[in-house]
């Protein structure tokens, strides 16, 4: 099975809006041609769809990713607006208004898990009682022999006190979930722009880089990297998996730090 990954695209409404001198929607338009003509079982998108949250930025975002609306699944970030998330990719989300948005995919042995760790009002997420329970259920539902999971916050630090200060809260109780169950293989999230590769209680955790602005990995404050946008590639097989983060071949866009 291959999956991709994508996350942080910070589109904004108006084309060639800049992020810190970073044209969001234009960079994520050249991850997609990058990507033309690869096939994907899914596609995941792990949140920041927008940066302004308006319904036309989330369209521009369903107009890009037009080639894999039928294999897409998404969670949202802390940019993320759950109502217009779900009213134009209706056909992609379910539930209703502001309720969690979150997936569970039976494939192939694996079961692909999206969790919504989306606070609003907050850079930082959770991951509460009620997600537990829910992810609990669906585990208990499921025959796989491993589990994918997907979500926009790390659930552990990756070493930028700044980056860790808005990570995720509840880890505890996300951990106490996938341990007792067992069958976690991998954990893939965005949210600091970079790829660090970590464990959460001996789980793998990988997150990815953006397909518009970088953060530096070592920085006890804001500070932007000079590498280009990427996306990340999973292979699910039945005795593991591979995966790899590509980047785009050459630094198109320099971020200029103004303010966060």
């Amino acid at each position: 099975m291959r999956v991709l990954q994508l996350t942080d695209l910070h589109i904004f409404c108006e084309p060639g809006k800049t992020l810190h001198n970073i044209p969001t929607r234009e960079s994520m338009l050249d991850v997609v041609e990058h990507l033309r003509g690869q096939q994907f079982d899914h596609v995941i998108v792990t949140g920041d769809h927008t940066h302004d949250e308006m319904p036309a930025s989330y369209r521009a975002v369903r107009d890009a990713l037009a080639p894999w609306m039928s294999c897409l699944a998404q969670v949202p970030g802390n940019h993320d607006d759950r109502a217009i998330l779900r009213e134009v990719f209706a056909d992609r989300v379910s539930g209703t208004a502001h309720e969690p948005v979150r997936f569970s995919i039976d494939h192939d042995g694996w079961l692909l898990v999206g969790l919504d760790t989306h606070l609003p009002g907050e850079v930082s997420g959770v991951f509460d009682e009620e997600q537990g329970n829910w992810l609990e259920e669906v585990l208990s539902q499921s025959q796989c022999h491993s589990i994918a999971v997907f979500l926009h916050h790390p659930p552990c630090d990756v070493g930028s006190p700044w980056m860790d200060a808005i990570g995720l809260s509840g880890r505890d109780e996300l951990q106490s979930v996938l341990t007792e169950d067992g069958r976690a293989k991998l954990i893939c999230c965005g949210h600091v722009h970079h790829e660090f590769q970590l464990q959460l209680a001996g789980i793998p955790v990988y997150t990815t880089p953006s397909t518009g602005i970088q953060f530096h990995p070592d920085s006890d404050s804001p500070r932007f990297d000079e590498v280009a946008p990427g996306y990340r590639i999973i292979e699910l097989h039945d005795d593991g998996f591979q995966t790899e983060v590509v980047r785009l071949p050459e630094v198109k866009y320099v971020p200029v730090r103004d303010s966060l």
